[in-house]
C-alpha cells in the first residue's frame, strides 16, 4: 500500500479565516475503506496520472496548490507528474456553470422554501466559472473570490458577493450567520447582472484563447 497526504486551498494560498475549512488529498494505490471521504479527497495514482493527462482544473489546483504531508514511499506523487497538460475545455465548462448559474437563479426567483440551497448553488456556478474563465490569462484563480479577483470582475459588492459565500457554507456546512430577507432580496435582484457579465465574457473571443 503507497500513500500520499497533501494539504491544499487556501490553507497553501495564505487565504485561511474563520469560515475555512482544511483541504485534505489523499492519493492511494487501490482503495482504503479506513479514510473519510467527508475529511479528504480520495484519488488513486492512476486516476490523477489521468487528470493530469488531461489538463483537468482540479489536477492545475493541485499542482499549483498543495504541500505534501506525509509519503509512504518518502516520495513526492505530484511532484513526480510534472506540469499538468493544456486545459482544453475551458469554454465548455464556463458555458456549463453558466447555465447552472441561470437555472438556479430561476430556481430561486420560483421557490422562496430553498433560499439557501439555491443560492448556494449560483455561488459554486459562479466561482467555477470564474475559476475556469481565468485560465485564460495563463494565472488560474482558485480562491472562493475569483468572481470578485477577475480583471474584468463581476459587478456586483463585496457585501453582496458575501451572501452567496454564506449561503454556501450554510448549505454545506450547516452553520454561519442566517441570512436575512433583505440579503436574499439583494441576492436575487443582482442575479440578472451576473447573468450578463457571464454572457458578456463568453460572447469575447478572448474565452477561447
Amino acid at each position: 500500500m503507497t500513500v500520499h497526504y497533501y494539504a491544499f486551498g487556501s490553507i497553501c494560498r495564505g487565504e485561511v479565516d474563520r469560515r475555512s475549512d482544511i483541504d485534505l488529498l489523499a492519493c492511494v494505490s487501490n482503495e482504503r475503506v479506513d479514510l473519510d471521504p467527508q475529511k479528504f479527497s480520495i484519488y488513486s495514482h492512476d486516476r490523477l496520472a489521468e487528470m493530469w493527462q488531461m489538463g483537468n482544473p482540479f489536477a492545475w489546483h493541485i499542482h499549483l496548490e498543495s504541500r505534501l504531508l506525509y509519503a509512504s514511499d518518502g516520495q513526492d506523487f505530484v511532484a513526480d507528474l510534472g506540469v499538468p497538460n493544456p486545459y482544453g475545455d475551458r469554454r465548455v465548462d464556463c458555458e456549463k456553470f453558466a447555465r447552472l448559474f441561470e437555472e438556479s437563479a430561476r430556481a430561486l426567483q420560483a421557490d422562496e422554501n430553498s433560499n439557501v440551497f439555491h443560492l448556494s448553488c449560483m455561488f459554486l456556478a459562479m466561482r467555477n466559472f470564474s475559476t475556469c474563465y481565468s485560465f485564460k490569462g495563463g494565472a488560474p484563480i482558485f480562491s472562493r473570490q475569483s468572481p470578485l479577483m477577475l480583471e474584468n470582475s463581476v459587478p456586483m459588492q463585496r457585501e453582496n458577493f458575501d451572501v452567496f459565500v454564506r449561503a454556501r457554507i450554510l448549505s454545506t456546512r450547516g452553520y454561519g450567520e442566517v441570512l436575512s430577507k433583505a440579503e436574499i432580496q439583494e441576492a436575487r435582484e443582482s442575479a440578472s447582472a451576473v447573468i450578463k457579465w457571464m454572457r458578456r465574457l463568453l460572447s469575447s473571443e478572448s474565452v477561447n484563447e
